[in-house]
């Protein structure tokens, strides 16, 4: 199982800044690089105003529920998120806690003839140091490690892969709204399989926004064979904008 930044998201309360309750605009490109990776980059723009937040995929569309025109909308902060396509003129609302749930209860669900475990989790913080300025705000530069091992079993047959991650974050705490978290961070929900959640709260939780994250994953399997991925998300515009007076709302 592999999350990337552009399909799994983080949503969590900031800290206060002296931006409270700005609306933002901003845009955002990911690029994934390496072997298995998806080809080319996603681009995104976003209107964010409190817990609202509207997300339009403008290129690619690596998350894989997503292509260029359409967008996400949400209300509370990510917890839940519509995802309308205005060419098939279609609203699909998706429960990401839900949908977690779901994936646990799946791998408990297999009846012994899958047996999926998480073990050997690792997590370290490498650094914690002043960023330098992007797009004119400053930022603190976060960097971490992270690994587990993932072993998958089939009807007695076993596979093990160990994966680990280095994530280089500068992030800032000069703005202020929980809809940056839809697009820009990993997600903290919970599936109720312990093991998947041991994996999940490896993941980045801190109360800024990320400007420019980049996460390079390393699997090696049991043959000792290496892949590595390189994921980056920056934001390439942000700045205090009122949104459109539709740009929250969903259509009829």
């Amino acid at each position: 199982m592999r999350t990337t930044s552009a399909a799994c998201f983080l949503v969590s309360s900031l800290a206060a800044a002296p931006h409270v309750q700005a609306a933002w605009y901003y845009e955002a490109t990911t690029t994934a690089e390496g072997q298995g990776a998806p080809g080319g980059a996603s681009s995104v723009r976003a209107w964010v105003d409190g817990a609202n937040a509207r997300i339009e995929m403008t290129e690619g569309g690596q998350s894989g529920f997503l292509e260029a025109g359409t967008y996400l909308l949400t209300h509370d902060g990510g917890d839940t998120l519509y995802v309308v396509d205005p060419s098939d003129r279609t609203i699909s609302e998706i429960d990401l806690a839900q949908i977690f749930q779901m994936a646990g209860n799946m791998a408990a669900m297999t009846g012994g003839m899958v047996d999926m475990q998480f073990k050997d989790f690792t997590s370290e913080q490498l650094a914690q140091e002043p960023g330098e300025d992007v797009l004119g705000y400053p930022t603190t530069r976060y960097r971490f490690r992270t690994g587990y091992t993932m072993s998958i079993g089939v009807l007695g047959m076993t596979r093990e892969n160990r994966n680990e991650t280095e994530h280089d974050v500068l992030c800032t705490d000069a703005i202020d709204a929980a809809g940056f978290g839809v697009w820009l961070r990993p997600d903290r929900f919970r599936t109720g399989n312990e093991d998947m959640d041991r994996m999940i709260e490896q993941q980045l939780d801190l109360d800024c926004v990320p400007l420019r994250n980049r996460a390079v994953t390393t699997v090696v399997d049991g043959r000792g064979r290496e892949s590595t991925v390189t994921t980056t998300t920056e934001v390439t515009a942000l700045r205090e904008e009122d949104a459109p007076a539709e740009a929250f709302v969903l259509p009829a």
